[in-house]
């Protein structure tokens, strides 16, 4: 399944919503670089997610009919790598005899910087120097940027799109996919958005997939604040390649790493369609299953980092290819065992805890030992009597042991505890 956000991509400009100065001029500055004129050498588009900057260079690449030639930062960090995959495309003329010229789109260059990427940076400002092509750099934070590289690119901001703006999207997305909404359930999702076009656009696929949405159907939605929902999260570690990003959404995710863990679990099959892929990535979850659990044992939580970047980071960068699919996540099996076991668990903790009172044992050890034994006492409805009215049981822990006979094992049990509690009356001869 295709995913919205794709499918319904501007093709022009134009047809972008909000930031229209900003457009305006990305159109200005790149006919500038075209006729020798441009000032900067570069664009660098800033702003938060889903605030129309990549929508921005894809479509003004086929307004003008140039070749895109599109890199993530995130997945070049390195010198060689950004020289071998954006400076070789950078070099070349198009191959596609129908265009008009290439826009070298660098993504996420913010990601990039820093010791630990070895040059990267330095030769995305060597590309910006020497391309012949017009390069326009997205970023959703610049001022995390060296001065020096800013000094190179002319800056245009994103600004979080309207309300209003994302509401029309949603309008003219639900018509054309004939989904019937509900439009306060459409005003809900646009200001739940909170400025981010595509997430909007990602709730509203995710809701619309029956055709029809309904202010009932919003309970999934979480306010986005500071924090992500457990499906940002998980779209954010399966689709990106970055282990910043991917760590980034393990923290900000208001949900527990063992949560975490059992959805990541869950969905990596529906995520991850090459064997290797899903190889790879239940590799780093084994692991980072290992370092849980011995947190839990020894609670010993300097281990939680490792665990974190093996869930998060090591999922993420198990694919060899990003998947842009539209998933619908899945609610854990192990949570629904749970809860459908959770009446019977609790039944088990009171039986046990009657048992562990009687014979000065711990509870777990009246879980695994003595209750077992007592399933095969409880065949002969005598001994279950004797052995329900010593240790106190009630009708419902009997049926536990023998559903059939409960009712008269229950029965006979009171009796004996009746007989149990009654003083014996003796009379006292005279003689």
């Amino acid at each position: 399944m295709l995913l919205w956000v794709e499918k319904h991509r501007p093709q022009k400009l134009s047809d972008l919503v909000g930031n229209p100065r900003t457009l305006a001029r990305i159109s200005e500055w790149t006919h500038e670089f075209k006729d020798g004129e441009a000032k900067k050498k570069a664009l660098l588009l800033h702003g938060p997610p889903g605030s129309g900057k990549t929508s921005a260079a894809i479509a003004l690449s086929e307004e003008l009919g140039f070749e895109l030639v599109e890199t993530n930062a995130s997945d070049v960090r390195t010198k060689d790598a950004v020289e071998r995959k954006v400076g070789f495309a950078a070099s070349l003329a198009s191959l596609d005899p129908e265009s008009k010229g290439k826009i070298i789109l660098i993504d996420e260059v913010d990601g990039i910087h820093g010791r630990s990427d070895f040059g990267g940076l330095a030769a995305v400002k060597k590309i910006i120097k020497s391309s012949k092509e017009p390069v326009i750099l997205l970023a959703n934070d610049a001022w995390s940027l060296p001065a020096d590289f800013r000094a190179l690119c002319e800056l245009l901001e994103f600004k979080r799109i309207d309300r209003r703006a994302v509401l029309k999207v949603l309008k003219r997305i639900a018509e054309e996919e004939g989904v019937v909404a509900d439009e306060k359930a459409l005003s809900i999702i646009s200001s739940n958005a909170n400025g981010d076009l595509r997430s909007a656009i990602n709730d509203l696929q995710s809701l619309g997939h029956g055709g029809r949405i309904a202010v009932s159907d919003l309970s999934s939605l979480f306010m986005r604040d500071s924090e992500l929902s457990i499906f940002k999260a998980l779209a954010q570690i399966f689709k990106t390649d970055s282990c910043d990003r991917a760590r980034e959404a393990m923290f900000e995710s208001d949900e527990d790493p063992e949560t975490l863990f059992n959805w990541i679990s869950e969905n990596v099959p529906l995520e991850y369609e090459d064997p290797a892929d899903l190889a790879r990535a239940y590799n780093y979850l084994s692991r980072a299953d290992i370092f849980l659990g011995r947190i839990r044992k020894r609670q010993d939580w300097r281990l939680l980092g490792y665990a974190s970047d093996l869930m998060s980071c090591g999922v993420a960068v198990s694919k060899k290819r990003r998947y842009n699919k539209f998933i619908r996540y899945k609610y854990p099996q192990r949570f629904a065992m749970l809860a459908r076991t959770r009446a019977r668990r609790n039944l088990v903790g009171e039986i046990a805890t009657k048992i562990s009172h009687k014979c000065h044992v711990s509870s777990k050890l009246a879980a695994t030992e003595f209750i077992p034994l007592l399933k095969n006492l409880f065949r002969d409805v005598g001994k279950a009597a004797e052995l329900s009215s010593y240790f106190g049981f009630n009708q419902k822990d009997i049926e536990f042991f023998q559903p059939d006979t409960a009712k008269k094992i229950h029965t006979i049990s009171e009796k004996i505890s009746a007989e149990r509690t009654t003083p014996k009356t003796h009379q006292t001869s005279l003689f």
